[in-house]
């Protein structure tokens, strides 16, 4: 009975707050409990980034298991490469190859590569197919013994906790950095610095004269990158070459975690402060469309939502510590 009405006053005052009703979640993934097991009735250890893969399915950075799993719309779990008893930095096959503590991913459907930001090796790896179809790690930059700043060739290139990647439209990838406070980007064997660095936590300007403080997650709409800024509670907007400018929103986030935009470039923020999605449209409206504001383990509940993803017809949500994949439809 208290666990019924505590249900009905949260709902009440996320409808009072937002003027709508937080939309049901179908869960994908995820017994609730952490675990490492693949299959329709899988286990997962904080689930914290996607990317797409094929047209039902996605690729996931498993931080705790040290993994990189796919799964279907329909609950299927397969894990490429990597295990908890496998964490460490190792290239090789997927059977001999070692992650620690993988972040980001990132699928170029050209090239059939995934690409992995991975912040306990302060690398960027790269997830290949051979000649018999099986999977091959190899480093694309960065070295697990040597972090810090540096941009230049790839094989002296260094970084520090990267956490997110994206796939450019000129066939490069854009990484954020987040112990660095920059975007960097890796293009024909070379790192530079697409943009951050400058004075302060918190500046817009040209690339080179804006500044972040925890550059969380980025995104990209083909034109523009919009990053997360967890650190400042702010989605800042990347047209490379050009300016940084910051999005005048008509709410506050709170921790702003993940971040995705669709086709009509509406943003989809996981605020993890508020255990929310968030929808921000063009013009800087803020909405709540999922998660009532307390952490929960109910499909009207998160706990501390790390990442979001439009792929299909769905939102997928990464609920980081239910240790669950969740979608919503969104079209």
């Amino acid at each position: 009975m208290k666990q019924t009405l505590l249900v009905l006053a949260l709902l009440i005052s996320f409808t009072a707050c937002n003027n709508q009703e937080p939309k049901t979640m179908k869960l994908v993934a995820g017994s609730g409990h952490e675990g490492f097991t693949d299959g329709n009735s899988a286990d997962l250890n904080k689930p914290i980034r996607f990317a797409p893969y094929t047209e039902n399915s996605i690729i996931f950075a498993d931080i705790n298991n040290h993994a990189i799993r796919i799964v279907t719309i329909d609950g299927e779990v397969t894990t490429i490469v990597g295990a908890p008893d496998k964490a460490g930095y190792q290239d090789g096959s997927a059977e001999t190859a070692k992650f620690d503590s993988p972040h980001g991913v990132a699928y170029d459907k050209e090239s059939d590569i995934i690409y992995v930001t991975e912040a306990g090796n302060h690398t960027v790896r790269m997830i290949t197919k051979n000649d018999q179809g099986g999977f091959e790690v190899s480093t694309l930059a960065g070295a697990p013994d040597r972090n810090g700043f540096m941009d230049g060739p790839v094989d002296s290139a260094r970084f520090i906790s990267p956490h997110a990647v994206v796939v450019c439209n000129d066939g490069g990838i854009a990484v954020a950095d987040i112990g660095n406070a920059r975007i960097r980007k890796i293009k024909d064997g070379i790192v530079y610095t697409l943009a951050g660095g400058g004075a302060g936590e918190n500046q817009d300007g040209t690339p080179e004269e804006a500044s972040f403080k925890y550059v969380m997650d980025i995104v990209s709409d083909g034109e523009s990158i919009y990053m997360a800024d967890a650190g400042t509670h702010q989605i800042r907007k990347i047209v490379p070459g050009k300016e940084v400018t910051t999005l005048t929103l008509s709410d506050k986030l709170n921790i702003p975690h993940g971040i995705a935009v669709d086709k009509n470039k509406n943003l989809y923020i996981a605020d993890m402060g508020t255990h929310r999605i968030l929808k921000i449209d063009p013009k800087g409206n803020v909405t709540a469309i999922a998660g009532t504001g307390e952490r929960g383990t109910g499909l009207l509940q998160l706990n501390k939502p790390a990442a979001v993803l439009v792929h299909g017809k769905y939102l997928w949500i990464a609920d980081l510590n239910n240790h669950q994949i969740k979608v919503i439809e969104i079209e």
